[in-house]
């Protein structure tokens, strides 16, 4: 099983042009994962003509809906998955109780890990919130049997480890 980090920790102010070096590695892997920024799916545009994936709508709505503002996911370049950046409200995350921000992180990130993507939380400043974070390439790689996305492509499936 790859390794799982959740990790959630005081909003780190960052510059205009954020600096990786004071965030945990498994995070500043993530935000340098190279991705494909020319076919990023963005929580304004599901599909009409198919499934969109990664699809964040449900979690958001059920664990995040006042907390998360939008989110973007940007596919890796050579492989399934890649990285999703929630956008938080800043207000609204500070009258969330600690568990309850474990609680946002988790069920997000699970959503973002059955797609194979990485999930950091951020606000428009680029202020880091939290993150949820796969190695992916430690993981075999699952297609959901005969559905395709939109662009007809097999869907990716991580799903959840057993141990």
């Amino acid at each position: 099983m790859g390794a799982i980090a959740l990790l959630g920790f005081h909003p780190l102010r960052t510059t205009a042009n954020p600096s990786t070096e004071d965030l945990p590695l498994a995070v500043a892997a993530a935000i340098a994962l190279p991705v494909n920024e020319k076919q990023v799916v963005v929580s304004e545009s599901p599909s009409a003509v198919g499934l969109t994936v990664p699809s964040l709508w449900w979690a958001v709505q059920q664990f995040g809906d006042q907390v998360i503002q939008r989110w973007q996911a940007f596919p890796a370049m050579t492989a399934p998955g890649g990285r999703i950046e929630a956008f938080v409200s800043p207000a609204a995350w500070g009258r969330l109780p600690y568990l309850r921000r474990f609680a946002l992180i988790n069920q997000l990130g699970h959503a973002s890990r059955s797609f194979g993507y990485q999930l950091i939380l951020r606000d428009r400043q680029q202020v880091i919130y939290g993150a949820y974070t796969c190695q992916f390439d430690a993981l075999t790689v699952e297609y959901l049997p005969e559905v395709t996305d939109a662009a007809g492509n097999p869907i990716p499936f991580f799903p959840p480890s057993s141990e």
